[in-house]
């Protein structure tokens, strides 16, 4: 996943297009295009690698960073965004895919 780009899915869960936002820091740009998708009705995601089933395809942010010995810099799910700021969305804030 790239923050900022996002499929999007009309109702009968057919993907349709896609979505793509730039001009910020791609958590900026994620959330954009998070709530552009939802607003369009166009979130009717049939699967991701978020690990969250209600939001499927969100932004996924477990880069392994710190002091301690597990702290190697790599995302542990392969699908990691590091996070831009400490005021980042939650991505469990974003409303729920449909």
């Amino acid at each position: 996943m790239f923050g900022g780009g996002l499929a999007l899915y009309n109702s009968n869960k057919v993907l349709v297009g896609a979505l793509g936002v730039s001009g910020d820091s791609s958590c900026a740009d994620h959330v954009i295009a998070w709530k552009l998708r939802h607003a369009l009705n166009l979130d009717y995601v049939p699967g991701g690698v978020s690990g969250d089933s209600k939001r499927p395809d969100n932004i996924v942010y477990d880069i392994r960073a710190g002091n301690s010995a597990a702290a190697d810099g790599k995302s542990a799910s392969g699908w990691g965004q590091p996070h831009c700021l400490a005021t980042d969305v939650r991505p469990s804030s974003l409303p729920q895919t449909r």
